[in-house]
């Protein structure tokens, strides 16, 4: 680390009109009438952060609600177990008293007055009641802040958004994204700049997070440690993550000078050793606090618990069965600059497919006693049920009731460790449905999903609920010897990273530097970025974070101009999957990327990707025999919709885009929506528009194919209850959602197969940085810049690819062979 040549730098507006204002200007620029009230907002992270929740979150009353219940709660937990603990007689409750009497015993009987609660208290009990009063208190100082300044957000969605809080679950966050845009110019809520982009807003609401996500990325924080018995074991609580923001973020001795700059000694590197011993010490001091505090925080933790979590165990016991995505996995699949509706709707998605692969595991000794302790306990329940039927007097003999519950709480329990005998064991089916969704995978996860290595490493991200309450409740322990042994330790990575990997935007503030998504300086060649990235091992993010995360932020933001290089990494992304489909009319779908993405999913996922792909096939057919072919493509709107050309024949004029256009649109409960109603930037959306794709076939995108023809591109399975001549379904509409998860698979099969994009051309420097990053029997590729490189097709062979001239020819499999010698395309 000591030797890195990386530091801070500034980075200056990509846009043309966004130049710096100096504060002449900005005292002659001054919006007239009430706007003057929104312009030049000192804090526009707290600003912009308000408005999402604000729209997220429902509206002022909803989020006041909450947050006044909260304290309220907070309030029974502390008085309602001092009432069980000093004010509750237990001898004469369970009738433990020694005054012998015939008379009924009521509550009122059970409870001491009030005088002899409160009389002699014990010390500890006063000391924990008084530091719930502190906190109790701060809290309500925040709901005070809070409902002070959302108010204020309140009038700005009314007067400069013109959005009322009825308007507000009609409304995605891309089209309030839009309205703030607008606000800006108008009345420059920031003063640095006159036009705001969507990614200016993400830094702004997404700062710190994305500093956690990257730091996680590149294994700087101390979350997997070895556990005797255990091996490696990730760790990561809410009250870890808690002191971590804490340090690293917010915190009175945090490397930020405020919410939006860096100090300026983290900005030089003679200063890091200093620094690096600085932080160590300040962690050091939280550990010590939260060593203090461990006693408090753990009863809090078992009280909280108790009182939230019994009922519902007592209801649903199978809920200590269930899964949950760990607090870990929260960080490490989270993009770049993705906010917190769009990543819970993808980890919501990818639910139901990671508890069918983990359900798939089962240990066949385990399954054997559970079945014997369930009919045992379930024999015994049935008995209870059957006297309790005919009399009902049993209930009143002693612990009966008891027992019926703890038998009935056995046989739940046991019945989740016994595996569905209709149950369909493909674990690479099910992880690429969890890929589609999560967007991230090891790649030593690749093929051998079958094993119990993958399965364990994966179940740490996707953990038992009743492991998450145990590390919860084992957090305020754990975590003063984490900060103190192990957090200490990486001081000086720390302070290198703050330093290597911030840049100051221009309006934004100190951000982190692979929240830019630039492709040159973060990508990593082994996904996709060959040639076009300059970034060092140090560098680059891993996983395929920053090309994902680019692709992402691209589709829920179609209107967001990426950096120049990071453009054309998307072009050729796209040129790339026109080449793929362009091929399904010359050989079997399954030997392009694009085919294999989408059909590794309908199994599992149903019938929409199943019509995506029978659509692109048909795209590309011929039409049928003894009907002749369209004389032109029809006119495309500038949404990709197909629109009916003046003068073609009756019966042709009405696409699927038009009949879509006169169907009532769902417009309720959308404010959760990732991006735009209507993707416009996904790879399948591109297909329609202009391209080489578009300019290579000369027929309607209403073109028939037969239906043989068909089934053997995608298969008979994948077009259900089509007939031929089958009308082709536009793919212009598709969700963001849907546009990247089958973008996701496509990069990681070109990933897999080591595809390198068009338009890529190899140098000397990249060759060298090749011995790390490629595998070592890959073939040097010759650097010639006279090449045509749309011409220049990728074709794996022996595991590697190697580049062809002249006519291109289908993306193969390794171990498939396909005779190309009488191909035309």
């Amino acid at each position: 680390m000591a030797g890195l040549q990386t530091e801070y730098r500034r980075l200056e507006s990509t846009d043309d009109h966004d130049d710096p204002v100096d504060d002449q200007d900005v005292m002659l620029h001054m919006p007239e009438g009430n706007k003057t009230r929104w312009s030049h907002i000192e804090n526009l992270d707290e600003f912009f952060t308000r408005i999402y929740q604000y729209h997220q979150k429902h509206g002022y009353l909803c989020m006041m609600l909450a947050q006044v219940f909260e304290l309220v709660q907070f309030l029974f937990i502390v008085i309602f177990s001092l009432f069980l603990l000093r004010c509750v007689d237990y001898d004469v409750l369970f009738g433990d008293s020694h005054n012998s009497s015939d008379k009924k015993v009521t509550l009122p009987d059970a409870i001491y007055p009030l005088d002899k609660c409160s009389r002699n208290p014990p010390g500890a009990l006063v000391i924990c009641v008084m530091i719930a009063g502190v906190f109790w208190l701060h809290r309500l100082v925040r709901v005070i802040y809070n409902a002070w300044h959302y108010w204020e957000i309140r009038l700005f969605y009314l007067t400069a958004l013109k959005i009322s809080a009825d308007e507000l679950l009609n409304l995605t966050w891309h089209d309030v994204l839009k309205r703030l845009q607008h606000v800006q110019k108008e009345q420059r809520m920031c003063i640095h700049k006159a036009d705001l982009t969507e990614l200016d807003i993400y830094h702004r609401i997404l700062r710190f997070k994305n500093y956690m996500i990257a730091m996680v990325n590149k294994s700087l924080l101390p979350l997997k440690h070895e556990v005797p018995f255990l091996g490696e074991t990730v760790f990561l609580t809410n009250g870890l993550k808690y002191n971590l923001e804490l340090i690293l973020f917010w915190g009175p001795w945090s490397p930020f000078q405020n919410y939006w700059h860096l100090k300026e000694d983290y900005k030089k590197a003679a200063k890091r050793e200093q620094l690096a011993q600085q932080l160590s010490k300040h962690i050091l001091w939280v550990g010590l606090v939260n060593f203090l505090l461990m006693p408090f925080i753990l009863l809090w933790q078992l009280l909280y618990s108790f009182f939230n979590y019994t009922d519902l165990i007592k209801r649903n016991p199978s809920t200590l069965g269930a899964r949950r995505w760990s607090a870990y996995a929260r960080l490490y699949v989270r993009h770049f600059n993705e906010l917190d509706h769009e990543f819970t709707a993808r980890l919501n998605r990818g639910y139901r497919p990671a508890a069918r692969y983990l359900g798939a595991f089962s240990s066949n000794i385990l399954t054997v006693v559970s079945q014997n302790i369930a009919f045992f306990a379930g024999s015994i329940l049935a008995v209870l049920i059957i006297l309790t039927v005919i009399d009902e007097d049993v209930l009143t003999v002693e612990h009966v009731l008891t027992a019926m519950t703890l038998l009935g709480l056995i046989v739940t329990v046991c019945r989740t460790f016994i595996p569905d005998e209709n149950l369909i064991w493909c674990p690479e089916t099910q992880m690429q449905s969890i890929l589609a969704q999560i967007h991230y995978i090891p790649d030593s996860w690749k093929g051998v999903a079958h094993t119990y290595r993958v399965r364990d490493e994966f179940a740490q991200l996707f953990q038992y609920k009743f492991t998450h309450f145990a590390e919860e409740l084992l957090s305020p322990i754990v975590t003063p010897f984490v900060l103190c042994f192990h957090l200490r330790t990486k001081t000086l990575d720390i302070v290198d990273f703050y330093r290597n990997f911030s840049v100051d935007v221009v309006g934004v503030g100190d951000v982190c530097s692979f929240a830019q998504m630039d492709i040159r300086t973060h990508g990593n060649p082994r996904w996709l970025s060959e040639g076009k990235s300059e970034a060092s091992q140090y560098q680059q993010a891993e996983d395929g974070k920053t090309e994902l995360s680019l692709m992402h932020f691209t589709m829920t933001n179609p209107k967001w101009k990426p950096p120049q290089q990071s453009e054309y990494f998307i072009n050729a992304l796209k040129e790339q999957a026109q080449r793929d489909i362009h091929l399904l009319n010359t050989v079997d779908a399954e030997n392009t990327a694009m085919a294999t993405s989408i059909r590794s999913i309908t199994s599992l996922e149903g019938g929409g990707y199943n019509s995506i792909l029978s659509s692109l096939a048909m795209q590309q057919g011929m039409a049928p025999a003894g009907m002749p072919p369209p004389l032109a493509a029809p006119p495309r709107h500038h949404t990709g919709s197909l629109r009916s050309v003046e003068g073609s024949p009756k019966g042709t004029d009405t696409t699927a885009a038009a009949a879509k256009a006169n169907q009532p649109k769902v417009r309720g409960a959308i404010s959760s929506t990732e991006g735009p109603l209507q993707t416009e930037g996904g790879l399948l959306s591109s297909m329609h528009t202009s391209g080489p794709l578009q300019t290579s076939v000369n027929f309607s995108a209403e073109s028939y194919l037969p239906m043989a023809q068909a089934e053997s591109i995608v298969g008979p399975s994948t077009l259900p209850g089509l007939q031929s001549p089958t009308r082709i379904t536009p793919t212009s509409d598709l969700s963001a959602a849907t546009e990247m998860n089958i973008s996701a698979l496509y990069m990681h099969q070109l990933h897999d197969r080591s595809i390198i994009l068009p338009g890529t051309l190899t140098s000397p420097d990249t060759d060298a940085r090749r011995h790390w990053a490629m595998d070592n029997n890959d073939q040097d590729e010759d650097d010639d810049d006279d090449a045509s490189p749309p011409e220049e097709i990728c074709v794996e062979q022996d595991g590697h690819c190697e580049q062809t001239e002249g006519a291109p020819l289908p993306i193969v499999p390794e171990g498939s062979l396909v005779d190309t010698s009488d191909m035309q395309v």
